[in-house]
């Protein structure tokens, strides 16, 4: 919470409004025409919102709340995790399991995540529950708690529809436990009616879930996301993926796949210093043997990881302008610090440490030398970086000067460097026996983590306040009697305009496209208009109206209230 007084809303535009604009629309707000520039982004999180939009007028105060939930519920996240540690490694110290859940929370796009209102935030502390869910239900499977799985489970789809993998992955655990017993279950508890029933109640929770989740959207999108200009909900609804699916069945498209994935391997080895690596090859060991919960992490992983390949399966074609989606990691961030601590868990309690950070360490030269080959071959492009989608790769990024290769060099070698600390730390502890000399990668955490959000949000929010400060004046406007319309006239790019939506609650903000010529003609000259402070548009508008103020990223324009002098 160290720059909560320094946030007054939105960094990452129209994502976060997104989530806002369902849940004022659940509390009678009208937020249809701005929302409806951009894209569907799910229901989940709204729930959350509302309350806060319910007794929070101010929308500071609100967005700073709404933070504060966030970190709430990543500190609940850290008491969860020592649970999940207890119940995978229950020979291990307590305190070194207290210490590896710390580094779980701490992983920089956990903390970059809870200073803002992406449902990330939520992704990270809900997916642990659902991890907790799923190895209660596997040591003594219930009625309750195959309910309780699924209803997490299914909220977690509903907070972020790409997290289909993780139902997908409770599912197929549920079925495969009704075939392999778990570790520590009675012979009495395994061939019981019991067991089946409970698998049976979650699957049909899950299906039912499944089925109400799709209902919502379709009604969300129709009351939110259906007065724009064009459609544009395809771009995160499956019906703008089905033909990528097609793309894997044929060599070309498996080969622009399988390229893609490179960098997202690569995201996942720089992200945590090669230790979800390891993780993973813990996992594999344990699932082996029949391990379910290390199954259940592992295919949830998995699931996840191929859902972002396979939405982003373009992400590495020539001529690609955005960066961040080939060296990508939101769409499975939240699953990460668990596979990142399981790989230090496997570190400092078994053989072989030197080997197995060499092993992940050849694993992030190789998965960089094809990413560097894509880059070279994209040479003139990747000019878009959005690198607050790629925290793990992003602090070497240069946003104003955009270089992948340069980029992806300097986080290989950084990465490379790190794990030679690690080897150093390890080696260190396993001498000394000393847990709290892991108290280092605690702090470098918390550094990577400040320079996050230093450079993708504490810096970016002085504009915003400024746009706050348009909407104030607009409010200010209304109260000496200025009654016409709140027009935007939106020419593309960005929609700063969610800011002040979401300051302007009880406003219905009409929104005209500037490519139509014919919609400049409706603006009455009573009208209180938007434009983007660079608009080309602002030469005719000062011929329209007596003034106009400039503030964040936009200039308003107005006549005096009862008419033109």
């Amino acid at each position: 919470m160290y720059g909560i007084r320094g946030i007054y809303g939105f960094s990452l535009f129209p994502d976060e409004f997104g989530y806002w604009a369902v849940a004022a629309g659940i509390l009678g707000y009208d937020f249809s025409e701005i929302t409806s520039i951009g894209s569907f982004y799910s229901f989940g999180y709204s729930l959350i919102l509302t309350p806060i939009i319910k007794f929070f007028s101010d929308s500071i105060t609100a967005y700073r709340a709404a933070v504060i939930i966030n970190m709430c519920l990543q500190v609940a996240a850290f008491f969860l995790l020592i649970k999940i540690l207890d119940k995978l490694f229950k020979a291990a110290d307590r305190l070194l399991k207290v210490l590896l859940a710390g580094m779980a929370v701490l992983y920089p796009s956990w903390v970059f995540y809870v200073q803002m209102t992406m449902s990330e935030a939520l992704l990270f502390f809900i997916y642990t529950v659902v991890v907790y869910a799923m190895l209660c239900f596997l040591e003594k499977p219930s009625p309750i708690r195959g309910i309780l799985l699924a209803l997490a489970t299914i909220y977690t789809y509903s907070v972020h529809m790409r997290a289909v993998g993780i139902v997908a992955a409770v599912a197929i655990t549920v079925v495969i436990s009704l075939f392999v017993r778990y570790d520590g279950v009675e012979d009495e508890d395994y061939k019981s009616g019991n067991r089946f029933f409970s698998a049976a109640l979650a699957i049909v929770f899950l299906l039912l879930g499944f089925l109400l989740c799709l209902h919502i959207k379709a009604a969300v999108i129709d009351s939110l996301y259906s007065v724009g200009k064009d459609n544009l909900t395809a771009i995160n609804d499956y019906s703008g993926q089905t033909y990528k699916f097609k793309d894997l069945l044929s060599p070309k498209g498996m080969g622009r796949f399988l390229i893609s994935m490179c960098g997202k391997i690569l995201y996942l080895g720089c992200a945590t210093f090669g230790t979800a690596y390891i993780g993973i090859y813990h996992l594999i060991k344990r699932a082996v043997k029949r391990d379910l919960s290390a199954l259940f992490i592992l295919l949830s992983s998995l699931a996840q990881f191929l859902v972002m390949c396979i939405y982003l399966i373009a992400s590495a074609d020539p001529g690609a302008e955005r960066f961040d989606l080939f060296l990508h990691g939101r769409y499975f961030d939240f699953v990460v610090p668990l596979l990142a601590v399981i790989g230090i868990y496997e570190l400092v309690s078994c053989d072989g440490y030197i080997r197995k950070i060499a092993a992940s360490d050849i694993i992030i030269a190789l998965s960089g030398v094809v990413s560097c080959l894509v880059a070279r071959r994209n040479l003139g492009y990747f000019t878009d970086p959005h690198g607050m989608l790629m925290i793990g790769m992003s602090y070497f990024l240069d946003e104003e000067n955009v270089r992948p290769m340069q980029t992806i060099i300097a986080n290989i070698v950084f990465s490379l460097l790190i794990t030679c600390i690690i080897i150093v730390l390890v080696s260190f502890y396993k001498k000394r026996g000393n847990v709290f000399v892991l108290c280092l990668v605690h702090l470098f955490l918390i550094g990577l983590s400040y320079h996050a959000c230093n450079h993708f949000i504490y810096i970016g929010q002085v504009y915003i306040y400024g746009d706050i400060q348009v909407a104030d004046e607009i409010r200010d406007l209304r109260e000496s009697g200025h009654e016409g319309d709140i027009v935007l006239l939106y020419e593309g790019g960005l929609e700063y305009i969610d800011t002040i939506q979401l300051r302007l609650r009880d406003e219905h903000i009409r929104v005209v496209y500037a490519d139509d010529l014919t919609a400049l003609e409706d603006i009455r000259a009573d009208d209180l208009v938007l434009v983007d402070f660079e608009s080309e548009l602002n030469l005719e508008l000062a011929d329209r109206y007596d003034h106009s103020w400039e503030s964040g990223h936009f200039d308003l324009y107005y006549n005096d209230a009862g008419g033109r002098n």
